[in-house]
């Protein structure tokens, strides 16, 4: 056991440098780090400067003066704390992951009573491909694992010696655990804790609730106080504070304002879980192997009454997840469960190693030949999926090497602008990303059409380029790569041109430029076998389109008002914001409705003097990457 915690945290250590040098493609890893660093640096929530939009860091709302977060601080604390005493993350990423060896070790102990057994559950933690990629990634899955072993541990050797130390650990795991994952643990434990009240603590149970509640009081007070500074409300999570609909549930659903509704219904919860099962069949050391001796392991009635419980507990998360879209989002719309493992079950592997491990020793013992058999298949299938996992990781790695490195070539003090959609910073990859202090010498800014120029003027010292990325870049293996860096120039006059050049995929049977401008959206059809080649003439007054040669369809843009595109404002308030929308779509002719290409802002701004500056490229520094790339190209005419 002691040598597989040790083997465990030098993998995680290495993983982290070679495998996540610039972190996984889930962005919430960029996020938990940027609250690690606030914490280390002696704040609670991230300073947002003005205009704060510009600089807003993913799934984050802005609260007075400040950027709140998506989750509670107790997994950055802990990476807050590494990073305070070493320097660097790793430590603490080596930390968990031992400590998740060491807890299922003395939770095999606990629920089986056999040392040897426990010995075979650690090492089948230890050797499964999904902890071994989340032993180097900064989230949360694994440190709440080990909450809910030392929980168990805790729980089971207080009922067991008749100590209240045990018991006190055990509530103060439990309340960080209801601060992190609430649902998650309350499916997870909520059977052994029914157990142990009903059944565990033999007419002892205001004694277990005594010192099981003394542990919880930290935890619980501290999680009130930090959602009343985040939310206004000590009982309301920071959680769904950017978006109401990210919550469980049946209906429409979105991880943030601008994000289109998902439709999620009984149907996409029985398929996403249905996902996840599949894929911790084989992210488990030997999944369905384990699977098979862990219902062996039942049937034979070699399992005790906790251990039980322990099991119900991870078929209620199982259920569970059938409510909640989040599993839905990685499995289907993201995808990412195939590159980085299921991770919303990771809770299972607690009962699936235990009830495993049982089930092995017992097959080695009654059979040796085939208890080895078993074994082997158990190494071979992880190895498979781990050599699978770390390839795709590498290639991901690889890509986000390639935009780091053209983003470091531009010489002295730089300000990439990055146009995103949705419009946050470290996504759709954490390399988009500041430090809390925001002093780097890269900076990084959402472009947000008026409010670039405020960005540009408060960092004069700084040369601004565009970052340009794909259409969902990097999202999967098959995902574009495309990047392109466009150096950007204020460009200013009484109307100034603006040429604008695109093309269209090969074989395309239909396209369409779509472009809004104060409040209103024009559409122009385009001839998809000639490459796009217009001049906007863009003037305090509205915005004229030459070059394109059809007569565009004109509609207001929900919540907005103005004038369309080509069209003259009356009496545009000073204040509006007259940045110009571009956005190209084609229908393929292998079929399926209309695609989206492409989307570029050109930030516009309407002068006292009844002139106008824009924001403009000014020729192209760098390209990187492979696929279908962005294809709109600005520059002043």
């Amino acid at each position: 056991m002691a040598i597989a915690a040790v083997l465990s945290a030098l993998a995680a250590v290495l993983i982290n440098h070679y495998l996540f040098p610039y972190l996984s493609i889930n962005n919430d890893e960029a996020l938990y780090r940027l609250q690690a660093q606030t914490l280390a640096g002696g704040q609670l929530f991230p300073s947002a400067p003005t205009p704060a939009q510009s600089y807003a860091p993913w799934l984050a709302a802005v609260v007075d003066g400040h950027y709140v977060l998506k989750y509670t601080p107790v997994v950055a604390g802990l990476f807050a704390l590494s990073l305070v005493l070493t320097g660097g993350t790793a430590a603490g990423l080596a930390f968990v992951v031992a400590a998740a060896v060491v807890a299922t070790y003395h939770v095999g102990i606990e629920l089986l009573g056999d040392r040897r057994a426990a010995a075979v559950a650690a090492w089948l933690l230890a050797l499964s491909p999904l902890v071994i990629l989340h032993s180097a990634m900064i989230l949360s899955y694994l440190p709440v694992l080990v909450l809910y072993e030392c929980v168990l541990v805790g729980l089971l050797r207080g009922l067991r010696t008749g100590r209240g130390a045990p018991l006190v650990a055990a509530g103060l795991a439990l309340g960080l655990a209801m601060a992190v994952r609430p649902y998650d643990t309350a499916l997870v434990l909520g059977p052994l804790a029914l157990w142990a009240v009903h059944r565990g603590a033999r007419g002892r149970r205001w004694w277990l609730l005594r010192w099981a509640g003394a542990g919880m009081i930290i935890p619980v007070a501290a999680l009130l106080s930090y959602n009343a500074a985040a939310t206004g409300s000590p009982f309301t999570l920071p959680f769904a504070l950017l978006e109401p609909d990210d919550k469980l549930g049946f209906g429409d659903r979105r991880l943030f304002p601008t994000d289109p509704a998902h439709r999620f219904g009984p149907v996409e919860g029985l398929v996403s879980i249905g996902d996840h099962l599949w894929f911790l069949g084989i992210w488990a050391c030997g999944g369905v192997f384990l699977a098979a001796l862990s219902v062996a392991a039942v049937v034979r009635r070699r399992l005790s009454g906790p251990a039980l419980a322990v099991g119900v507990g991870a078929v209620l998360l199982i259920l569970g997840y059938i409510v909640f879209w989040g599993a839905w989002n990685a499995a289907e719309l993201w995808g990412g469960i195939r590159y980085v493992g299921p991770f919303y079950l990771m809770p299972v592997l607690i009962p699936l190693v235990v009830f495993g491990a049982r089930g092995l020793v017992d097959l080695a013992v009654a059979r040796p030949w085939a208890g080895g058999l078993t074994g082997t298949a158990c190494l071979g299938l992880s190895t498979v999926v781990l050599v699978f996992a770390v390839g795709a990781n590498v290639s991901f790695t690889r890509r986000d090497r390639n935009l780091t490195n053209m983003i470091a070539a531009q010489p002295g003090r730089v300000l990439v602008i990055v146009s995103a959609d949705p419009a946050f910073l470290m996504h759709p990859t954490s390399v988009v990303a500041n430090s809390p202090a925001m002093d780097g010498r890269v900076l990084y800014a959402v472009s947000r059409g008026r409010a670039d120029f405020t960005v540009l003027a408060d960092h004069p010292d700084r040369s601004a380029y565009l970052l340009r990325l794909a259409d969902g870049y990097n999202r999967t293996l098959e995902s574009p790569t495309a990047a392109r860096l466009e150096r950007l120039r204020v460009v200013d006059g009484r109307s100034i041109g603006v040429d604008v050049r695109a093309s269209v995929p090969a074989g395309a049977r239909a396209a369409r430029l779509e472009m809004i401008f104060d409040g209103r959206r024009a559409s122009y059809s385009l001839d998809p076998a000639r490459p796009v080649a217009a001049t906007l003439t863009i003037g305090p007054d509205g915005v004229d389109v030459a070059g394109i040669g059809s007569d565009p369809t004109v509609s207001a843009v929900s919540g907005a008002g103005g004038p369309a595109a080509g069209v003259r404002p009356a009496d545009a308030p000073a204040t509006t914001d007259h940045s110009v929308i571009l956005a190209l779509f084609y229908t393929s002719t292998s079929g399926g409705g209309e695609r989206f290409l492409d989307r570029q802002d050109l930030p516009v701004r309407v002068d006292a003097g009844a002139g106008v500056s824009v924001l403009v490229p000014d020729g192209q520094v760098g390209a990187v990457g492979s696929g279908l790339a962005p294809t709109i190209r600005l520059s002043a005419g």
